[in-house]
């Protein structure tokens, strides 16, 4: 492999020896003749070994030995130099020197772009640095097509060109080397993260396409809109049609190039992915699709999980798992982090079906609310189902089938309903889970611990209840508005399907008013946390399975349910009246997704309340302590508008729903508080009902402790 050395080239070889032996007037540099390939004429009679000394060695050729004596670069000798020269005599002669003298029998290519001569002459600026730019361009581009290594020696030449030369290495991500012609030491510039600024070329981009390629007449409305910087990456050839300069090229591959999903951005850029090995590609490949997946979400009211949710986990797995990871190098094998960041990917894709599979009895409809519970066994049934696989296949990703089977397993159990240690939960239809650590999981001949990955990535995952969840605050008002928006139309559609149930089947109304009443306890009793008295400083932190808490909840060893379908179809047989199922349950329907969206502008504040966590780890009691403080959002601007439309649904379902229908019992949901949220985070790790991810954890060595501001989330048995 061949490394480049592009060089920008200086006078420090002549004002080294001008200092050294006093030669004022050196008139041959004002021979605007001199021609690159011999430059012995214009030496000759100075004595060319004066030049060779110690004393008059110029900085381009400091830089060049020492970045060649670094070992990373291999042999020295397969180099490539490109000499950029200024279009002065001077500047034309140091570069014929080091090419011939000091870097003789070497490939060495020069380059003098047009208009880069004398920096007073007003070309300089207007043409000169472009044509600068392109010409460093085209060498990197064609380094780039060869598969070679590069590195920016941007040491001399006017300090105009320096800049330009360095943000050449940092578009095209290659080392920059530096050093000051009096000084010994080699300045190793490290290229910070800049690219494209992709909402400024996007616009100036339309206008740049319709330029080029057209001639220089047509070009003039457009050319005039464009500023400076942008005008500068096009040009009119001898036809005078207009293309792009390398370097405009270069910015509109790497404009184009960018990855347009919010999510391949965050999957591009997670630092986990390195310590995937072989596996990293297989993951690579799995995101290509992006937010995509997701695409059908039948929950939207609520958080868009495409959009936001995965995106925020991937970047709370680094915080979270990279100080483990480099404390315990063992903790996780590379199929067990993949196999994480998969479930972190497409744990949540079965929000897109409404329909849970029964089997060979077909598939059940599901109530909004029902879409949430279930949403966990029906992305578990969409990720096996063949017809996902093939669907996949159409756009041209392979997954392969025991991965694709094993994520679906985990992914099922990633909610709290599911057992990690003990006991087993029976589905709506009949089949039976047990416990993800009775289970024997086997990926890429490699067998990793179910139940350690569940314990992490439930606490992954309950981190995200904070501004970024469901959009920026200026959205969540909007979705809270809309909502208020849609209650007149959703209350017309109950009005008519109640008269018809009241003059069809008025019993059959009855049992699906008691099933509703029943859905909008139990919906308000999930929402609650373990302890609703939150934080307090003056208690005692809760971090599970230690010698100061050991929180210990009762196991429940089986865990069955039904669907609601299920539950009205039975109870209207019973009363024989299966013949009014279908309109009974359209009913049922309609209310619960009244109350279902009527309640959401609720949970839009509470993602108002809090800003992204800090995560820190230390050493406690001889465990992984992990602190998770959530910090509250002073901003108040958007809490106050959710807050007026809050009681401007209250205002409505007081003047629009009877005091004996179910819905009125939205006026009793109150808004969350910083603590009741922290609290509800905590209850994913241990709670008066849950306390397995605490001691999967405990037992594999970490603890963790959850705050608001700094100050420790009490323990729920301080209540007890």
């Amino acid at each position: 492999m061949t490394l480049h050395l592009i060089v920008s080239v200086g006078t420090s070889i002549i004002s080294n020896f001008q200092d050294s032996y006093k030669k004022k007037d050196l008139k041959f540099f004002h021979n605007r003749e001199n021609p690159l390939p011999e430059p012995k004429q214009f030496y000759k009679s100075y004595q060319a070994q004066q030049f060779q000394e110690p004393k008059c060695t110029g900085a381009e050729e400091k830089s060049i030995q020492k970045v060649l004596g670094k070992k990373k670069y291999g042999n020295p000798n397969d180099c490539h130099f490109h000499l950029i020269v200024t279009d002065t005599p001077e500047c034309r002669f140091c570069a014929s020197y080091l090419g011939h003298e000091v870097l003789k029998g070497k490939k060495v290519t020069y380059y003098v772009p047009d208009h880069l001569g004398d920096a007073k002459d007003a070309s300089f600026v207007k043409k000169g640095v472009p044509s600068l730019l392109s010409t460093v361009a085209e060498i990197l581009d064609n380094v780039d097509s060869e598969g070679n290594k590069a590195v920016i020696i941007p040491t001399g030449g006017y300090k105009a060109i320096i800049p330009y030369m360095t943000i050449s290495a940092l578009l095209y991500k290659i080392p920059i080397y530096y050093i000051y012609q009096d000084s010994e030491q080699l300045l190793a510039l490290p290229a910070p993260p800049l690219g494209v600024d992709s909402v400024g070329f996007r616009s100036a981009l339309v206008l740049m396409e319709n330029i080029v390629g057209g001639p220089s007449d047509s070009a003039v409305p457009y050319l005039t809109e464009l500023s400076d910087s942008y005008q500068s990456l096009i040009y009119p050839n001898d036809r005078k049609v207009y293309q792009y300069t390398a370097f405009g090229e270069r910015l509109r591959t790497m404009f184009n190039e960018q990855p347009a999903s919010p999510l391949a951005v965050r999957v591009a850029g997670n630092t986990l992915l390195s310590r995937l090995g072989e596996r990293e590609t297989d993951f690579r490949e799995i995101t290509r699709l992006g937010e995509t997946i997701w695409i059908g979400d039948k929950a939207p009211e609520m958080a868009d999980h495409a959009r936001y949710h995965h995106i925020n986990l991937l970047a709370y797995a680094e915080l979270l798992l990279l100080p483990l990871i480099r404390n315990n190098p063992n903790l996780l094998s590379n199929e067990g982090l993949f196999l994480l960041l998969g479930m972190i990917y497409l744990h949540d894709c079965g929000h897109s079906r409404c329909l849970i599979s029964m089997g060979e009895k077909g598939p059940l409809p599901l109530l909004p609310t029902e879409i949430r519970n279930f949403h966990n066994l029906l992305g578990y049934q969409r990720m096996t189902d063949p017809a996902f696989s093939e669907s996949l296949e159409r756009q041209g990703l392979y997954m392969n089938e025991a991965t694709l089977k094993n994520i679906a397993l985990l992914s099922l159990y990633h909610r709290k309903k599911m057992p990690l240690l003990e006991g087993n939960y029976k589905a709506p239809d009949g089949f039976t889970f047990q416990a993800v650590g009775e289970q024997k999981i086997i990926s890429n001949s490699q067998q990793v611990r179910g139940d350690l990955l569940l314990a992490l990535f439930r606490i992954i995952d309950g981190m995200d209840k904070q501004i970024g969840r469901a959009g920026d605050a200026i959205e969540i008002s909007m979705r809270a508005e809309s909502i208020l928006a849609d209650l007149t139309h959703l209350k017309h559609r109950i009005d008519r399907l109640t008269q018809m149930m009241q003059q069809i089947s008025p019993e059959s109304k009855k049992i699906a008013d008691k099933i509703l009443s029943d859905i909008f306890a139990d919906y308000q009793e999930k929402e609650k946390p373990s302890s609703e008295e939150g934080i307090t400083s003056a208690s005692a932190p809760c971090h599970g399975y230690d010698n100061q808490c050991p929180c210990k909840s009762p196991p429940c060893m089986e865990k069955n349910e039904t669907t609601k379908y299920q539950d009205i179809k039975k109870q209207l047989k019973k009363a024989n009246l299966t013949n009014y199922l279908p309109l009974t349950w359209e009913y049922l329907e309609s209310r619960v997704r009244f109350m279902f969206l009527a309640l959401q502008p609720s949970y839009y504040y509470s993602d108002l309340l809090l800003t992204m966590p800090r995560v820190s780890h230390c050493e406690k009691n001889g465990k992984r302590h992990i602190t998770i403080n959530y910090l509250k959002n002073e901003d108040s601007q958007y809490q106050a508008k959710v807050e007026k439309i809050w009681k401007k649904i209250g205002s409505w379902i007081k003047a629009n729903i009877k005091d004996d229908e179910p819905e009125k019992s939205i006026l009793n949901a109150g808004l969350d508080t910083p603590e009741k949220i922290v609290a509800g985070i905590r209850d994913e790790y241990c709670s008066k009902k849950y306390s397995e991810v605490a001691k999967i954890l405990f037992d594999n060595n970490m603890t963790i402790e959850f705050q608001l501001n700094g100050s420790p989330v009490s323990c729920w048995q301080k209540n007890e």
